[in-house]
């Protein structure tokens, strides 16, 4: 983990990290280089999953009754990113990091964020299931629509809290997926590296927007992160099938702790500014 010199370090560790960027086509150079590291050696899981059951949960609002676990991970693993990709889309439409003077850190984050996305459809696509994009519950998207709308200053302690609950949620996930799918090697080594890179992504991001807080922002985001947490949970009520709510829930009330997700990934890591 690399923190300590702000934004101008995170910086250079994006432009390290990704390439680059391309916004136009919403690609980094090095990104492409490691999906196609991914389609040179496809994984496919062994088990047979109720694809018509998937496709009916993966639009309502409750699953159904009687979910088995494995296919109630691979629903909150499709349902989990459809609210940032909603906020990201939104974004995009009022040209929010689209203008000549956007700083590159904004670009690159804005990118990931669109990577995320593939990232899960790649986990899917090892249980021949698609990624599709679904509108994510209404409280969810009002959330999305104040943070796209409020200007930066007041609405960045609100993003970060979004950002450090993502975070505990995408390793929560990424936990079980490994242990849920453990006898099969392959596929439980491809979920965590798939995880891997989306849990990199969220720490840099909590980072940045720390960095972006001033002291009181940053007490903001401290203490709305365990609110936001249990209502993505609520929301993505899958998560709940999968993860002992009462674990998750203790996880949330501790204080957030980034150094300890960074040990849980093997790939550097960069802090802009600790929440």
């Amino acid at each position: 983990m690399s923190s300590g010199t702000g934004i101008d370090g995170y910086r250079r560790y994006l432009a390290e990290r990704n390439g680059t960027p391309d916004l136009s086509r919403r690609r980094l150079e090095r990104r492409e280089e490691f999906f196609a590291s991914i389609e040179a050696t496809p994984i496919r899981s062994r088990r047979t999953v109720d694809r018509d059951a998937f496709l009916r949960n993966l639009r309502r609002r409750h699953p159904e009754a009687g979910l088995e676990r494995e296919l109630a991970w691979l629903l909150a693993t499709a349902k989990l990113n459809q609210t940032e990709r909603f906020g990201v889309g939104l974004g995009e439409i009022y040209g929010r990091n689209s203008t000549p003077d956007t700083p590159p850190e904004r670009v690159y984050v804005e990118l990931e964020e669109h990577y995320h996305s593939r990232l899960l459809a790649y986990v899917l696509a090892m249980f021949d299931l698609p990624f599709q994009v679904v509108p994510p519950p209404l409280v969810m998207r009002q959330f999305v629509k104040l943070n796209v709308f409020l200007p930066e200053r007041p609405g960045m302690p609100f993003v970060g809290a979004a950002e450090m609950a993502g975070c505990v949620m995408f390793a929560e996930l990424r936990r079980a997926g490994v242990a849920i799918f453990g006898d099969e090697p392959e596929v439980a080594a491809r979920i965590a590296s798939l995880y891997d890179e989306i849990l990199t992504d969220e720490i840099g991001h909590v980072g940045y927007c720390a960095a972006r807080c001033s002291p009181i922002g940053r007490r903001i985001m401290r203490a709305l992160y365990p609110h936001l947490g249990r209502l993505v949970a609520r929301q993505t009520p899958e998560i709940l099938l999968v993860v002992d709510r009462h674990d998750l829930y203790e996880r949330l009330d501790r204080p957030f702790d980034i150094a300890a997700l960074t040990r849980e990934v093997p790939m550097p890591t960069f802090i802009a500014a600790v929440p």
